[in-house]
C-alpha cells in the first residue's frame, strides 16, 4: 500500500473513489489536503482535510473533513496510514493541531479517533446545520 497525496491529474481517482459525482476542482487548491491510499494502483481509501485559516492563534488549523476506507480492507491499517500521512504533511505546514467531527453513535469512528491519539475535548459540543 502507498499513501500520496492527489492533485490536478487526479480527477479520475477522486471519481473512483467517490459515490457520487465527485467535485474535483478541490484538486488545484493549496489548502485542501486530498490523500489517497492505493493497493498497486487501484485506491482502497482517502482522506480529505482543509487547512483553514483563523483570526487568532496559530494563523492556521486543519480540519479533517472526511476519510473514507474500502469496506474489505477495513481494519487492515490503512486509514490508520493516511491519518499518519495527514499528520506528516500537516508538520510540514507548521500545523500543530487539527479537528474533526463525527457521530457519537459512529462506534467504528469513535474507536478509530481514540486509537490514533484523538481527544474528546468536550462532550457538550454541538453541531448545528444552517440552509442557505
Amino acid at each position: 500500500m502507498n499513501v500520496r497525496r492527489l492533485g490536478p491529474g487526479d480527477e479520475d481517482v477522486v471519481r473512483a473513489l467517490a459515490e457520487r459525482e465527485p467535485q474535483t476542482e478541490l484538486l488545484t487548491d493549496e489548502r485542501t489536503l486530498f490523500l489517497a491510499a492505493f493497493d498497486d494502483s487501484t485506491p482502497i481509501g482517502f482522506v480529505l482535510a482543509y487547512v483553514l485559516q483563523r483570526r487568532h492563534g496559530d494563523q492556521e488549523h486543519l480540519f479533517v473533513y472526511e476519510i473514507g476506507v474500502r469496506a474489505d480492507v477495513r481494519r487492515s491499517g490503512v486509514g490508520t496510514a493516511l491519518m499518519q500521512r495527514l499528520a506528516g504533511l500537516a508538520r510540514e505546514r507548521g500545523l500543530r493541531d487539527a479537528f474533526l467531527l463525527t457521530n457519537e453513535s459512529n462506534a467504528a469512528a469513535m474507536a478509530f479517533y481514540a486509537a490514533i491519539g484523538g481527544v474528546r475535548p468536550n462532550a457538550d459540543d454541538v453541531l448545528w446545520d444552517l440552509r442557505f
